[in-house]
């Protein structure tokens, strides 16, 4: 019997193959284009799993007050974790992490490498679960020249992953002995290093005649990320609890920062999705993607239904042959289940196809190096589950429909609910409403995303290069500048201790005349010099610049968010104090932005540091290529040994944003996709409908009706469903898109042209889509539909 089952199926499936291939097609791309968004999501949602008790691993964000304002710091002091593990029992493990900027070259024999690295505590390798490829695990980072390798980078340096014993060299002079290798770190974590250093390389930088005099002691910097390994996930609270009372017991400022509760233990599977103070930031746009999932699924299986109800009248009659001739109602359900079994299997082998086919596409798009591997148990079981719900949401009503033929009214062609259409009408509203919302929302990205890149952030960045002076640059930034300025093509040179673009330097020791003699603040301080400003246009709107003399050492220039919340008035001359030097606010600049546009601007604080560690050049863009050729060989004199690395402003920007960038270039494909599915199927439909009136065109085109009648009987209908389906949409769409926004401080109003152009886009899709076979009919000769009749 079911070998029967099989045999009809394949038989209908080769029978009509114009709408079957309709129906394959559209089931196929929503299948693959489902299974790679199934895989973007696991990616994102796997973040540090790869630690197979991650849950009871924990990053310690710390609470700061700043004028009056609560911030929330991933990164905490080093005496969190000394005191963490020797005071509170629930914790089984704690490590530091610092990443290690203090090398740019690692050199084995005569050939240079770039590296990532990071200073850890010994338990790091404990805590992250690293297997020991070579060494003694009990003696990986026992010297302050001890180095552990990944397996990778040992392959990659000296050819074998057995390299304990050999020595490498760090910028060309400081030599490290490899003490072990492990396994490599998932790309897909917050720890993913190449090498590992000893923490007590910093912990030898603190002397008694220190303000802080050891790191266990240092509780004014917030250098490290600290993860904390508890016993239970349920200790969270009491943990929290006994961290701030520690830190307030402890800590000699803790009075000035005095916040409920100092820290936030943070799930280390939330750091990709989360905010360090636990608030949804990327966790908004895996949402969107799970909605988008699900309206590709629905485009796709709605494509299905339709056409198979559609297709209803043409089987009515074999229908009611097979119940005059025995079959019951159960039978026949039956068979159209295996039929839709049958069709979905087959569409979901070339999915898989398809999948494979344009992986690299997807990576390329995505930015992730993401892994295809349908043998892995949670990956099938995702795609397993999308079968059977597809499957099921697809083929049981078409079945049910099928099966409840009455035979002898099916045979003289009075088929209920068939020639109205009601429900395939309902399926068609909700697959445009869809189609609606995807439009909308690639709107608003592409003009948010453009918003980003556009907004002015209070600087001109525009031909501009920046690097990192390595070697004796610095030592001899005079004689430097002076050779640059007069380079032909270069308009002017600066120096400044960071990028303005995503400055990370904070401070909490600052001083300045208040009525609160217990206030403080966290700036951000970039140190730059007298050209400084000039050079990238900022705004000066109170007091004057640096003017390159000895005084402006003690000089101030703060921006207009430092000045608001300092509750300064007539800043100028007024006394300012930063790391303990005091001195006079001689500016304040325009807030400009030195992050992202998803933070707020921060205050900031400019000092005179003429010899910085960052150089900045203003070129005129005539011969960029001759001029960063004149650069490269002042480089050279310096720093023979280094390779010249610089970066432009605008690339720099662009890439603060490329991970947006790469989430709106996905979702736009997903969604015009989806738009095109949603298109094919409205063309089954279409042509279906023009076949079951061929005789009412006929008869209508001989009794004098236009082309332009004919169109508008086979199409007005659909056209109303799409005009009602943006009506359903624009509210959903508001909602969704609003929550995706959430996620930046500065973003773009959701105008009503938005909403408005989204539908028109949409009824000029489906008016094309429709037309195409609506014409075709209307042109056809009458004498051809009538000449059987």
């Amino acid at each position: 019997m079911i070998k029967n089952y099989f045999k009809i199926a394949w038989r209908n499936l080769m029978k009509d193959k114009f709408y079957n291939l309709i129906s394959l097609s559209g089931l196929t791309i929503g299948l693959s284009m489902s299974i790679f968004i199934i895989i973007w999501i696991q990616s994102e949602l796997s973040y540090n799993s790869f630690v197979a008790h991650h849950d009871n691993i924990y990053r310690v964000s710390s609470n700061i007050n700043s004028g009056g304002e609560l911030q929330t710091w991933g990164t905490s002091t080093g005496p969190v974790a000394s005191f963490a593990k020797s005071d509170i029992p629930e914790v089984k493990n704690a490590v530091r992490v610092q990443e290690n900027w203090s090398y740019r070259i690692y050199s084995v024999e005569e050939n240079d490498f770039e590296l990532t690295g990071a200073y850890v505590d010994t338990e790091f390798f404990e805590m992250f679960e690293r297997k020991v490829v070579d060494g003694n695990h009990k003696q990986l980072l026992r010297s302050t020249t001890s180095i552990v390798l990944t397996e990778t980078t040992a392959q990659k340096l000296f050819g074998t992953s057995k390299a304990v014993g050999k020595t490498l060299k760090a910028d060309h002079d400081d030599v490290f002995t490899v003490t072990g290798v492990v396994e490599d770190l998932p790309q897909n974590s917050s720890v993913d290093y190449e090498m590992f250093f000893s923490l007590d390389i910093l912990k030898g930088e603190y002397s008694e005649g220190n303000y802080w005099k050891s790191l266990d002691t240092d509780w004014g910097n917030f250098n490290f990320i600290t993860y904390l390994q508890l016993q239970n996930p349920e200790d969270v609270e009491s943990v929290t609890r006994k961290l701030t009372i520690i830190q307030q017991t402890n800590d000699p400022n803790a009075e000035s920062f005095k916040v409920k509760e100092s820290y936030y233990l943070q799930p280390i599977a939330q750091m990709n999705l989360y905010s360090p103070g636990g608030i949804p930031k990327g966790m908004n746009t895996v949402q969107i993607f799970g909605i988008v999932l699900i309206i590709i699924l629905s485009i796709a299986c709605i494509n299905y239904v339709n056409l198979s109800t559609a297709k209803a009248f043409q089987r009515s009659k074999e229908v009611s042959i097979r119940k005059i001739i025995g079959a019951d109602k159960k039978n026949l359900f039956t068979q159209f289940l295996v039929e839709s079994t049958l069709f979905f299997s087959l569409a979901t082998i070339v999915a898989v196809g398809l999948v494979y086919l344009l992986a690299p596409f997807f990576r390329e798009v995505s930015g992730k190096e993401l892994p295809i591997d349908f043998l892995q148990s949670q990956l099938l079981g995702l795609i397993f589950g999308v079968f059977v719900i597809t499957l099921i949401v697809s083929s049981i009503y078409p079945a049910l429909m099928l099966s409840s033929f009455k035979p002898l009214q099916a045979i003289k062609g009075r088929v209920s609910g068939v020639s109205k259409g009601t429900f395939r009408k309902v399926l068609v509203t909700v697959q445009f409403a869809f189609s609606v919302i995807l439009i909308i929302g690639t709107i608003v990205i592409a003009r948010q995303l453009d918003y980003l890149t556009s907004k002015n952030p209070g600087y001109d960045r525009s031909q501009v290069l920046n690097f990192w002076m390595s070697g004796s640059m610095q030592q001899q930034a005079i004689s430097l500048k002076n050779r640059l300025v007069n380079l032909p093509g270069v308009k002017g040179v600066s120096f400044a201790s960071n990028s303005i673009i995503n400055n990370g330097n904070t401070t909490g020791d600052v001083a300045w005349d208040s009525e609160n003699p217990n206030a403080e603040l966290i700036v951000n301080p970039i140190a730059i010099d007298e050209n400084f400003i000039p050079l990238l246009k900022m705004n000066l709107l109170q007091g004057e610049n640096f003017k390159g003399i000895s005084t402006d050492s003690t000089h101030y220039i703060l921006n207009e968010t430092a000045i608001r919340l300092m509750g300064i008035e007539d800043p100028i001359g007024k006394n300012f104090e930063l790391w303990e030097t005091k001195g006079i606010i001689l500016g304040v600049v325009e807030d400009f932005n030195f992050e992202s546009f998803k933070n707020d601007i921060g205050p900031a604080v400019l000092y005179y540091q003429p010899d910085s560690f960052r150089a900045y050049l203003k070129i005129d863009g005539n011969n960029t290529s001759s001029t960063l050729a004149a650069v490269e060989a002042i480089w050279k004199d310096y720093n023979p040994n280094y390779p010249f690395e610089y970066s432009f402003m605008n690339a720099e920007y662009e890439n603060m944003y490329r991970k947006d960038q790469r989430t709106g270039d996905l979702f736009n494909n997903f969604s015009i996709i989806a738009i095109f599915v949603s298109c094919l199927g409205l063309f089954g439909i279409t042509t279906y409908t023009a076949q079951l009136k061929k005789r009412e065109i006929g008869i209508r085109k001989v009794l004098g009706a236009s082309i332009f009648q004919v169109t508008k009987l086979l199409s007005s209908d659909f056209l109303i469903l799409v005009a009602v389906s943006a009506v359903i949409a624009i509210p959903l769409a508001w909602y969704v898109m609003d929550l995706w926004l959430q996620d930046f401080v500065y973003r773009i109003p959701m105008s009503w042209w938005i909403f408005a152009l989204a539908g028109g886009i949409t009824l000029v899709i489906a008016i094309i889509t429709v037309s195409f076979q609506a014409i075709r009919a209307a042109i056809a000769n009458p004498v051809k539909s009538l000449r059987t009749e």
